[in-house]
């Protein structure tokens, strides 16, 4: 189960509104909203009735918030008799990891991790996930984020933890005409006014797989590297672009819409199996995979 999103409904519960819970947590209200979803959906019970104004938690939600709340006191001792042992770990943690998860995912875990190492300092260095996996297994780096592949040899050779699995969506600004729509179909890019990330990042190449299986050729009016420069473009409304739920969730002024056939892309922390490396990268492969 996932913890975190155990501690935001946790919260939520407390607080007893999802916009209450978002400033408290500070988060985005969207993304406080799915993860409750999500958790909901991976226990297939309701946790809320949100019937009324104010949500007030069903009998499953007020059992679990009180298990929750055990558990969590519990990892929280936990972290507490570890704190010795942590002060001892020093120097510098190097991660390579493409834009979208070190803007919206790698801050919280790398935060969460920094707090707990004070004498750490961190090194992130953005490249695609293709040059990423490259450097991994040619030992040109120790740790960096790649998208999950399945090829049996890379499997092999690479060590990974799972680190984020997000549909993949079309952001759209919030006037755009496929702003309310349920779902696009690849199809519909056909000559669709897109801005992209250059050959080489796990969005992009994801983009290309999906269009080229279905012979889709969308006008592609821009392609570079700087996501803030991609957020700009489609709230400008030059095009769409595409992107996880997690981006949409927290830029106020796009909305996602899910693309037709459920594609996902699965996100992990790697490392070249057998391979030695710093303590302090080890500490937070290690890490990632006990709060992951």
């Amino acid at each position: 189960m996932d913890l975190r999103k155990l501690h935001i409904f946790t919260v939520v519960a407390r607080c007893q509104s999802f916009s209450a819970a978002a400033r408290e947590l500070h988060m985005a209200q969207p993304a406080v909203s799915i993860a409750v979803r999500k958790l909901e959906q991976s226990l297939d019970i309701m946790l809320f009735d949100r019937s009324s104004r104010q949500i007030q938690l069903t009998s499953e939600g007020d059992e679990l918030r009180r298990r929750a709340e055990t558990i969590l006191l519990q990892i929280e001792q936990l972290k507490h008799d570890c704190s010795a042992r942590r002060d001892l770990l020093q120097g510098e943690l190097t991660v390579s990891c493409p834009s979208m998860l070190a803007t919206y995912h790698l801050p919280r875990l790398l935060g969460d991790f920094l707090r707990e190492h004070p004498g750490l300092r961190a090194s992130v260095n953005q490249f695609g996930t293709t040059r990423i996996r490259q450097q991994l297994l040619q030992d040109e780096l120790e740790l960096g984020v790649i998208s999950e592949h399945n090829e049996s040899q890379e499997l092999n050779a690479l060590e990974q933890v799972p680190l984020i699995t997000q549909p993949i969506v079309l952001c759209v600004a919030c006037d755009h005409p496929w702003a309310q729509r349920e779902q696009v179909a690849i199809g519909e890019l056909q000559d669709s006014p897109m801005v992209v990330y250059e050959s080489g990042y796990f969005i992009r190449d994801r983009l290309d797989e999906l269009c080229k299986a279905q012979g889709v050729m969308p006008d592609l009016r821009m392609q570079t590297n700087f996501l803030p420069l991609l957020i700009r473009m489609v709230k400008q409304g030059l095009g769409s672009t595409i992107g996880l739920e997690i981006m949409a969730a927290e830029e106020p002024g796009i909305v996602a819409v899910p693309l037709a056939g459920d594609a996902t892309i699965s996100m992990a922390l790697a490392k070249r199996r057998g391979r030695t490396i710093s303590r302090a990268n080890q500490a937070f492969l290690d890490w990632a995979a006990f709060k992951l």
